[in-house]
């Protein structure tokens, strides 16, 4: 059996004028490399999700926080070659200020902004389409 290991991150569905920003990550593992993500990362020790998140889409985005609303945490498991990577995803629902996205190069080829529809369809990691699709039914349910 493959040893586990837990990391806790942050992801920001973040939002602008109906469409949702993606980011196309650059990665040496092909698991991931070329795949659609949304902003994020790790949880620093002692940090609050809350901040986390404003820090990581700032540091991926250059784009301020004006306001976040934590709606989800998923798991998910990578079984990769020598251990399991279980990720406890903090999903934030973000809005976000004025700006064009400035992506960090060596992280990610690009940044977009999807509607919704298109970003379901996007080749996206393994957890961005559940939890996209968390965000759209609890958004629908506020609207609702």
């Amino acid at each position: 059996m493959k040893p586990v290991k837990d990391l806790d991150i942050v992801v920001g569905v973040c939002e602008r004028n109906a469409r949702i920003l993606m980011l196309q990550r650059r990665d040496d593992n092909p698991l991931w490399d070329k795949k659609w993500e949304f902003p994020g990362g790790k949880i620093e020790v002692g940090e609050d999700p809350t901040e986390a998140i404003a820090r990581e889409v700032h540091e991926e985005t250059g784009l301020s926080i004006l306001e976040s609303r934590f709606f989800k945490l998923h798991e998910h498991d990578w079984r990769l070659e020598d251990k399991i990577l279980r990720v406890h995803i903090h999903c934030f629902h973000c809005v976000v200020g004025e700006g064009e996205p400035q992506h960090e190069g060596e992280k990610a080829y690009q940044s977009a902004w999807f509607t919704y529809e298109d970003a379901l369809e996007l080749d996206s990691l393994e957890a961005n389409d559940t939890i996209l699709k968390a965000f759209l039914h609890e958004t629908s349910s506020l609207m609702g």
